[in-house]
């Protein structure tokens, strides 16, 4: 395993500054908003849109320096392809191919919902479910992607990344492993770290390069009832442990049940899936961005073990 990436990725990320407050206003609803985000103008919005572009861009520059062969990408599923007919924990795509839509909640502005097309590692990725389950996981397989919820294909934790980190673009064979964040019941920070570990060890018996991406996070309720509020103390604790190495003490994480930490915040759990992946490295926090208009924290990181 030569890289590991973490990065939100609310729809902030991909859409233009001029376009953050009609989304800001959807994702909100009526829930009362915090006095801090009415401090945010069209002029600290350019310059928060400066920000979550040089965070994507060293990213991105970080993947195309370690030529991978193939990118794990943890994401979590919003009722996308999964629903209460079926709702795994944990699930390895193994087929050859996915596709899906960015922001189809904006698909009838022009120019802004885009289609993905990522090509999968299929070989590596049943080797990566099989060396999960000997490792005492139980992940569903998955060669076929029928959406039980939605249309649209797979979700948006893992077309966004591919899109603004240049998966589809370059199309570096992708293996996308769902991991619950949302429903119960629900893995622990534990579980998480572990998972972590056994994708590392199990990249580190291929010859091929191999990145893995923690996609989602890092505080934010979207069209919950805490909608726009974002949890400073919460996701600089998150960072200051990954900065410093620290990251097995991401484990107590959700040992207590906090409406706090449900809702989009549960997707920490994919960074401390690659914090578990990178156990006793720091990680280089390129930036966090707590951005009222995205309706979350931002936050992009990176493991270099060449580094």
């Amino acid at each position: 395993m030569v890289l590991g990436v973490a990065s939100s990725h609310a729809p902030a990320v991909l859409l233009p500054a001029d376009r953050w407050p009609s989304a800001y206003a959807m994702l909100v609803g009526d829930v009362p908003q915090p006095r801090a985000a009415a401090a945010e103008t069209s002029e600290t919005n350019a310059v928060a849109r400066g920000r979550i572009d040089h965070g994507v861009a060293t990213l991105r520059a970080a993947i195309e320096a370690a030529r991978p062969d193939a990118v794990v990408i943890v994401g979590d599923d919003q009722d996308e392809v999964f629903g209460p007919a079926f709702n795994p924990t944990l699930a390895v795509f193994c087929g050859s191919a996915v596709s899906g839509s960015t922001l189809p909640r904006f698909r009838d502005e022009p120019g802004l919902d885009r289609r993905v097309e990522l090509t999968c590692h299929s070989e590596l990725a049943s080797h990566l479910a099989a060396g999960l389950t000997r490792r005492g996981f139980d992940p569903a397989v998955m060669t076929e992607l029928r959406p039980l919820s939605r249309p649209d294909g797979i979700g948006h934790a893992f077309t966004r990344p591919a899109q603004f980190l240049g998966l589809a673009e370059t199309g570096i064979p992708v293996i996308p492993v769902f991991l619950n964040a949302y429903h119960d019941p629900l893995p622990s920070g534990q579980r998480c770290y572990d998972l972590g570990r056994a994708i590392r060890e199990i990249a580190d018996g291929r010859p091929e390069r191999i990145v893995v991406v923690g996609s989602g996070g890092l505080s934010h309720d979207p069209m919950g009832p805490r909608a726009g509020w974002i949890d400073q103390r919460l996701d600089r604790w998150v960072l200051d442990r990954i900065a410093e190495g620290r990251g097995e003490e991401l484990t107590t994480m959700f040992s207590v049940d906090s409406d706090a930490l449900r809702g989009g915040t549960g997707e920490i759990r994919s960074w401390i899936v690659v914090a578990g992946a990178f156990a006793g490295l720091a990680a280089h926090v390129v930036d966090y961005v707590p951005l009222h208009h995205a309706v979350t924290g931002l936050g992009f990181a990176c493991w270099q073990p060449s580094a």
